[in-house]
């Protein structure tokens, strides 16, 4: 999991609306998923923006977030695995 390379499918944008990130598909290819973000899925959004390894988005979040690593591994692999299961993913 650590060497792949993972990024956003195109065809989102995302818009801050009363203090919260949704990304919107823009595109019919994406279907009709909209996304709800929080902050941390917001930084990883943008991130992955370009391709990443796990291990890049990893230090993101320690970099910006006290958390520990367990926990940032354990989160960051279940937000991947849900962006994997929605099709959102490359």
């Amino acid at each position: 999991m650590e060497n792949k390379k993972y990024n956003i499918k195109q065809g989102y944008i995302v818009r801050e609306i009363a203090g919260e990130y949704i990304a919107v598909p823009v595109d019919s290819s994406c279907g009709k998923n909209i996304v709800i973000l929080n902050p941390v899925s917001y930084l990883l959004w943008q991130e992955l923006q370009s391709e990443k390894t796990f291990d890049e988005l990893l230090d993101s979040i320690l970099k910006n977030y006290d958390i520990s690593k367990e926990e940032a591994e354990k989160d960051l692999k279940d937000f991947l695995l849900q962006l994997d299961e929605n099709g959102l993913i490359n």
